[in-house]
């Protein structure tokens, strides 16, 4: 009874993803890479394996999980993490639905496009408490502003909700749409733009894209979201099932203990982190550690020291996103994130 039952969830769950637009699609090289990393497929057979799920390779963002990960700080509350780099950046909030991963990373516009579906997982934390999402196109493209991109192809690394957010920075410039060629590249943003498959890039952020495109010596023009109109957002939190915390509410009091443990010391020791980030068996392969280094540092004064989440500013997100056609119900704060998880200051 109780398998039959997670199968019928699991479908459930399905159906309400696809309804939010969640692609299901990866290239054999993703799928490959994944099924060579993974442990065995009971991943929360024990309460105490956690899996992660992160936003795409293991980065900057996540230092904080790594360092707690390479400091022993989970196996000082009884945790044995696993962090994974998923087959596609819209992945992560589908496994942690389906309980495939007990956490999973994603952006808070994410949190309330599967809410407003009635998709059962709630933020416990942030990450990155500030948008660091950005429009980038080259200098050498010679397009001038928004209106430019008029008949221009755009590539987004494929996350739903970010389609209707470029919809509406588009209409700074007088255009929709159908005014562009959209496409999914996945986590090739930076190539897609080098090589010319795409004239901008949107969905990637200023501190990581933006500075590797720098660093490469490709003079991009960054357009950061809230320049465009973009209210203020959490860019990455930390979810979890709803079933999920009130099953075990302690694991989740512990894996936020070892998260800010594990800030923290990013924080206090940018070397360490810069190291960590470099050495992760996860991480990009196509980016030099020159180019990592950048990136954390870039990275970490943007990361939160607490993991506590602004609840007027996500109310006011939520709104704006009823407002924009991008969710069809506004889901209450306490459905999208709750801080009651989090270690004392």
């Amino acid at each position: 009874m109780k398998i039959v039952c997670w199968i019928t969830t699991g479908l459930l769950v399905a159906s309400l993803l696809a309804g939010c637009g969640e692609q299901t699609t990866e290239s054999p090289a993703q799928a490959k890479r994944v099924a060579a990393k993974a442990p065995p497929k009971k991943r929360l057979a024990v309460p105490q394996e956690v899996w992660v799920s992160v936003e795409g390779w293991e980065g900057p963002a996540d230092v904080g999980l790594l360092m707690a990960e390479k400091r022993g700080y989970f196996r000082d509350v009884g945790i044995n993490i696993w962090i994974g780099a998923p087959a596609g950046p819209s992945r992560p909030l589908r496994y942690v639905a389906e309980g495939s991963d007990y956490f999973g990373v994603v952006q808070q516009p994410q949190v309330a496009i599967a809410q407003a579906k009635g998709v059962p997982v709630v933020a416990v934390g942030s990450v990155v408490p500030q948008a660091t999402a950005s429009l980038i196109w080259l200098k050498r493209s010679k397009i001038g502003d928004i209106s430019g991109l008029r008949g221009k192809t755009i590539a987004i690394p494929g996350v739903p909700f970010q389609k209707a957010l470029l919809e509406s920075v588009l209409e700074k410039g007088g255009l929709s749409l159908k005014d562009v060629h959209v496409k999914r590249v996945g986590y090739e943003l930076v190539d897609a733009l080098v090589s010319g498959k795409a004239d901008a890039i949107f969905g990637g952020s200023w501190n990581l894209e933006g500075r590797e495109l720098e660093l490469r010596g490709a003079e991009p023009v960054v357009k950061r979201v809230q320049d465009l109109g973009v209210p203020a957002y959490e860019e990455l939190v930390l979810i979890a099932r709803t079933q999920s915390l009130e099953e075990d509410p302690q694991l989740t009091r512990d894996f936020m203990t070892a998260v800010k443990r594990g800030t923290e010391a990013a924080l206090s020791n940018p070397q360490a982190a810069i190291k960590t980030v470099q050495e992760t068996g996860e991480g990009d392969p196509g980016l030099s550690d020159k180019v990592v280094a950048a990136e954390v540092r870039a990275t970490l004064p943007l990361l939160s020291a607490t993991g506590d989440m602004d609840s007027s500013q996500a109310d006011s997100l939520v709104e704006w996103m009823s407002d924009q056609g991008m969710i069809q119900r506004e889901p209450s704060v306490s459905e999208l994130l709750t801080n009651e998880f989090l270690a004392s200051p």
